[in-house]
């Protein structure tokens, strides 16, 4: 899907300088790859906390926790 978007020129640089990568298109894709993982870490976490400690509960059970923590 073609996309437009405005970076700082600087900004964009100096992602390409850290990751070594040479086209803006890797930068911007492992960027956003980066991004959607951290918040993918970031709910299993949750989630394991809601767990109690016991890595022995099912998904449903997940489920009417995740349920209860909402109301």
């Amino acid at each position: 899907m073609a996309t437009t978007v405005e970076i700082p020129d600087e900004v964009l640089a100096e992602a390409m300088r850290l990751t070594g990568l040479t086209t803006k298109k890797a930068v911007i894709n492992l960027a956003m790859t980066e991004l959607v993982q951290g918040y993918r870490q970031r709910e299993a976490l949750t989630r394991l906390k809601r767990m109690d400690h016991n890595p022995f509960l099912s998904e449903t059970e997940l489920a009417e926790s995740d349920a209860a923590t909402e109301r």
